[in-house]
């Protein structure tokens, strides 16, 4: 890899900064105790905490935000952000006295451990208290676009004091970020503003590729080919690992990647067909369930994500088939013991199959009942800028950019190596994410352990994906 030392430096630091604590994909309706943290701002921010100016000059200089908007029209104002215990919040808090400089508007903290921040947006957006005029947004974002507790942003893009669409570069947004950011195809508004986004890629060690003279596989029938060398000729290493523990963002975050690069999809017509029985959808799990059975570790039902990286950490596994691509940090980190013989690479797919990695976007959000909705757009359009973007990347650890333009940014992809960054990019260019639609939570739970009950032996794949579906239309039937 070029750049090898720079890359090191970064890993460390973005490491120690937490970077892995904020996997969005990896921790969202898992079993595990969901503490996303690591630091949230060096200094033990609680509810309220209050970002205050500099008399310093600011981090970015303010001619960044020379745009047709009239940036201090509410000079004076304070608005309330509702946050999870993050590594975003981390990067960014460093540059709020660049926002509160040039908007003349404060920024008060509420950061919350995950679990306790969802029963807080959800009291706060339900009982209309309106105390977070913006707020972290995740996969029940048509639930509540549903139940209108969101504010659609449409109103704000169109209003000449608030937006200046040449300055923003919506388009240097990834498509699958902005996908998202409508309700994943559910919602033709706006329902919030991408803040971070993760993809799925391969990771595989290469000291063991060089042993048994493998390749880097392309296809799933050449990644279970690997995993089979690896696991029939390597003592105490298995094959490769994967999520196996039920939750709506634990192992069906896997199988929706395969079952779209089998031809299927969630939801053949949505909501009375799932789509869960198909053929397609069948195969994906009796691939994934066979591959883990065959060469994963005893109990891959269970592993959840962290299991996963500690795994391949720990030197006990040759491969991860698909996950977040943030792993990365953790698995070319101090604390890991391959950290020298990883590779990364895009996910496999099938031989006549469509190249489809799973992507998982955080947005913020604001409600209908905030007081300050047009403060809280003018926080989220300054927040997902270009500056404040590239800024965050090449200044405060961040490596989880929702723009094209800093995965293309020569300074970044020095920092956290080519390798890294053009996986990333290519594959964030290709991500096919999945549609959170306002269910999804309840009938992705249930899907998820018939998945965990094939991979654990105690269903057949094509049972239990026709008790998934036979759920999920029961759920929308009721």
């Amino acid at each position: 890899m070029t750049n090898d030392h720079n890359r090191r430096s970064f890993i460390k630091t973005a490491a120690a900064a937490g970077l892995l604590g904020g996997l969005a994909g990896c921790t969202r309706g898992g079993e595990q105790a969901q503490n996303s943290g690591g630091s949230t701002d060096g200094g033990g921010s609680t509810d309220g905490d209050t970002s205050t100016g500099s008399s310093s000059e600011p981090v970015i200089p303010l001619s960044e935000y020379d745009a047709d908007i009239d940036w201090a029209q509410f000079e004076g104002s304070q608005i309330n952000i509702g946050a999870v215990q993050h590594p975003w919040v981390s990067a960014i808090k460093p540059a709020i006295p660049v926002f509160e400089e040039l908007t003349g508007i404060d920024v008060v903290w509420n950061i919350l451990p995950e679990n306790q921040f969802r029963t807080k947006r959800q009291t706060d957006v339900s009982t209309g208290a309106g105390q977070f005029d913006v707020f972290f947004m995740d996969q029940v974002v048509n639930q509540y676009r549903n139940e209108g507790w969101l504010q659609p942003l449409d109103p704000y893009f169109e209003d000449e004091s608030l937006y200046d669409e040449a300055w923003y570069q919506p388009d240097d947004l990834f498509e699958a970020s902005r996908w998202q950011a409508h309700g994943g195809g559910f919602s033709d508004d706006w329902t919030g503003l991408p803040i971070t986004v993760e993809v799925q890629t391969q990771f595989y060690r290469t000291d063991l590729y060089e042993k048994h003279d493998l390749e880097v596989a392309e296809t799933l029938e050449g990644f279970r080919q690997n995993a089979q060398a690896i696991h029939e000729n390597e003592s105490d290493v298995v094959g490769t690992v994967g999520r196996g523990q039920k939750g709506y963002g634990m192992n069906i975050f896997i199988l929706n990647m395969l079952l779209r690069e089998m031809g299927s999809s969630l939801w053949t017509e949505f909501p009375t067909d799932s789509g869960l029985d198909s053929s397609g959808v069948i195969d994906a799990a009796t691939w994934y369930t066979n591959l883990l059975r065959d060469y994963g570790p005893d109990g891959a039902s269970t592993q959840s994500w962290s299991d996963v990286l500690s795994t391949m950490q720990e030197v006990r596994a040759g491969h991860i088939v698909a996950d977040a691509n943030l792993f990365w940090p953790g698995l070319t980190g101090s604390e890991s013991s391959i950290a020298d013989t990883v590779g990364i690479a895009k996910v496999p797919k099938p031989a006549d199959g469509e190249f489809a990695p799973n992507a998982y976007n955080w947005q913020i959000s604001t409600s209908k009942n905030a007081a300050n909705s047009k403060q809280a757009f003018l926080f989220m359009l300054w927040a997902t800028s270009e500056p404040t973007n590239t800024w965050m990347h090449l200044h405060s650890d961040a490596a989880f950019s929702v723009r094209q333009s800093v995965w293309e940014n020569d300074e970044f992809r020095s920092q956290v190596g080519e390798e890294f960054a053009q996986v990333t990019l290519e594959s964030l260019q290709a991500a096919s994410p999945d549609p959170f639609d306002r269910k999804y939570p309840e009938w992705g739970q249930r899907y998820s352990e018939e998945l965990q009950r094939a991979l654990a032996g105690q269903k057949s794949p094509e049972a239990a994906m026709t008790t998934a579906a036979e759920v999920a239309e029961e759920i929308y039937s009721e």
